[in-house]
C-alpha cells in the first residue's frame, strides 16, 4: 500500500503566515508499493490547462457546433462524430475525443463484443484524423471492471498513436453498487478515511480511487461531479475533488473535472433536482474551485443533448445558443490569459479557510497540504486556497476561490501577505495585475477566484 508522509489535517480558521521563498517538494509516498503513473506523449498539448465541452450527439444541425465550441473559447469536444464532423472540427481548431469512431464506447459497462473490439484494434485498421485527440471508452466504470479496461489501455497505448483513450469515474455520490467495493478500505495506507470525522459514502470512494490507481496506468483521472442543487451546494463536492486530486499528485497524473454547465426540471422546488447552471457564477465557482484542485482540463456538460432539460445545455436542440452557453464563454475568456502560464506549476494540496462559511464541504480538506505551503491569508469569509510549486525554479503559485454559498450572493474579502522582494502577478476577470510584494486587499465576487503566482 502507499504511505503519504506528513499528513497534517487543516485547522478551522487559517493563521497568517508569511509567504516565503523556500523551495518545497511534493509531499513523497514511501515504501515499495509507490505508484508511478506512465506519462505520455499525444497529439495535443496537454501541459497547459485544456478547456472543453461533453457530450455532443450529432443532431441535424451538427455543421454549426464546431464553429460554436471556437466561439465559446473550447479546446476540444467529447462527441459522437462522423468523418463530416471531423472535417469540421479540424477547420474550426477543435480537438476530438470520439465515441464510436474506432471502436464502440462502453456505456455503462465492458463487455465481450467491446473489449474484443478494442483489442482488435491495430495501426492498419486506427483510423486517424488531424482532429482527433483520443477515444472515448468508458463512462462511469465499476471497480470490477477495471482490470478489463487496463488491459484494453495496455493494447491501446501499445498502437502509439498519440491519442488518448477516455475513462471517466463516478462522482462521489454513487452508491456501493455503481462504485462496486464497500467503504471499507482494508489494510490501505494511501487515501486514508478521515481520522476525526467518518463517512461511509467518502470511505467508499476512497476505495474506488485506490482501485483505481492500482490496477489503471492512466497519466490522468477523469470525473463528472455536478455540485449545485436547486436549494444550494450538495456537501460532498470539494471532497470528491480533494481525494482524486491527492491520488493524481502522488501519482503524477493530470486531474480532469466535468463539470455542471445543465440541469434539470427548473420549474421543480425538490432539493435534489440540479438547477439549470446558465449564469455566471455558477460557472466561475465550479472552474475555479477545479484549479484549486490542480485541474489540467475543465469539460462542461454538456455542449449539446444529454441526460438534461434540453434548453439548459450549452446548445439547444435547434442549434442556438442559451445562457449556459454565454456564461461558459465568459468564464473562458477570463482564464484564457493564464492557461499557458498555469501549465508551469504543479499542484501541492488545497485547505479552506473558515470552512464553516464554504460551501461544498462538511469537514476540513484532507490532502496532506503542509501549512508551510499555505499563503498568508486573512478573512472572515469562506474561501478554497490551492497551493502550486513552479515545476522549474523556486517560483509559487495560489489559486483562491469565493466559495461561499452562491444562492446568497455573497462577496468574499481577504488581505494576502506577500514577501516584500518578490514580484507578484495576480490573474483575474481576463486581465493580470503585476506587484512587488506587501499586503493586498482582494474582493472576489460571487463564485470568482484569481490566479497568482510569485517569484
Amino acid at each position: 500500500m502507499l504511505v503519504l508522509l506528513g499528513r497534517i489535517w487543516a485547522l478551522l480558521l487559517t493563521p497568517i503566515i508569511l509567504l516565503t521563498g523556500a523551495t518545497a517538494s511534493v509531499i513523497k509516498m514511501a515504501g515499495d508499493d509507490a505508484i508511478t503513473a506512465t506519462r505520455r506523449t499525444y497529439a495535443y498539448d496537454n501541459n497547459r490547462l485544456l478547456l472543453g465541452a461533453y457530450n455532443c450527439w450529432l443532431l441535424d444541425n451538427y455543421e454549426v457546433l464546431p464553429p460554436l465550441a471556437a466561439g465559446a473559447g473550447l479546446d476540444f469536444l467529447i462527441s459522437n462524430v462522423n468523418d463530416d464532423f471531423m472535417d469540421l472540427c479540424e477547420a474550426a481548431g477543435i480537438g476530438v475525443v470520439a465515441a464510436h469512431y474506432n471502436a464502440p464506447s462502453a456505456y455503462w459497462q465492458i463487455n465481450e463484443s467491446t473489449e474484443a473490439s478494442w483489442k482488435a484494434m491495430n495501426m492498419a485498421s486506427y483510423k486517424d484524423h488531424p482532429a482527433l485527440w483520443g477515444d472515448d471508452l468508458i463512462d462511469e466504470p465499476t471497480s470490477a471492471e477495471f482490470g478489463k479496461i487496463n488491459g484494453i489501455l495496455e493494447h491501446y497505448y501499445s498502437l502509439d498513436t498519440g491519442r488518448l483513450p477516455l475513462v471517466n469515474l463516478f462522482p462521489v455520490y454513487a452508491n456501493s453498487e455503481q462504485l462496486g467495493n464497500e467503504p471499507d478500505v482494508g489494510s490501505a495506507k494511501y487515501l486514508l478515511p478521515l481520522t476525526t470525522y467518518s463517512d461511509e459514502r467518502l470511505d467508499r470512494y476512497r476505495r474506488h480511487t485506490l482501485d483505481y490507481i492500482k490496477t489503471i496506468d492512466t497519466d490522468y483521472i477523469s470525473v463528472d461531479i455536478y455540485p449545485y442543487n436547486v436549494t444550494g451546494t450538495i456537501d460532498g463536492w470539494l471532497h470528491n475533488l480533494d481525494i482524486l486530486a491527492e491520488a493524481c499528485r502522488d501519482t503524477g497524473r493530470d486531474l480532469w473535472v466535468i463539470t455542471q454547465a445543465a440541469g434539470n426540471a427548473v420549474d421543480k422546488s425538490d432539493g435534489e433536482t440540479m438547477r439549470w447552471s446558465d449564469t455566471k457564477p455558477d460557472q466561475l465557482q465550479q472552474s475555479w474551485a477545479s484549479l484549486a484542485f490542480g485541474a489540467k482540463a475543465i469539460i462542461y456538460a454538456c455542449f449539446q443533448t444529454g441526460w438534461w432539460d434540453a434548453g439548459s445545455h450549452m446548445v439547444n436542440p435547434a442549434g442556438e445558443t442559451t445562457k449556459t452557453y454565454e456564461a461558459v464563454r465568459a468564464v473562458n475568456a477570463e482564464l484564457a490569459p493564464f492557461v499557458e502560464k498555469y501549465g508551469e506549476y504543479r499542484w501541492l494540496g488545497a485547505y479552506t479557510v473558515n470552512t464553516h462559511k464554504a460551501a461544498g464541504l462538511r469537514w476540513e480538506l484532507s490532502n496532506g497540504l503542509p501549512k508551510k505551503e499555505r499563503p498568508g491569508i486573512a478573512s472572515r469569509d469562506g474561501l478554497l486556497v490551492g497551493c502550486f510549486e513552479a515545476k522549474d525554479g523556486a517560483g509559487r503559485a495560489y489559486v483562491i476561490v469565493n466559495m461561499m454559498e452562491l444562492l446568497d450572493e455573497k462577496t468574499a474579502a481577504c488581505t494576502v501577505t506577500f514577501p516584500s522582494n518578490q514580484s507578484v502577478t495576480i490573474y483575474g476577470g481576463g486581465t493580470s495585475e503585476t506587484f512587488t510584494g506587501g499586503k493586498k486587499d482582494i474582493t472576489l465576487a460571487s463564485g470568482d477566484g484569481i490566479f497568482i503566482t510569485v517569484g
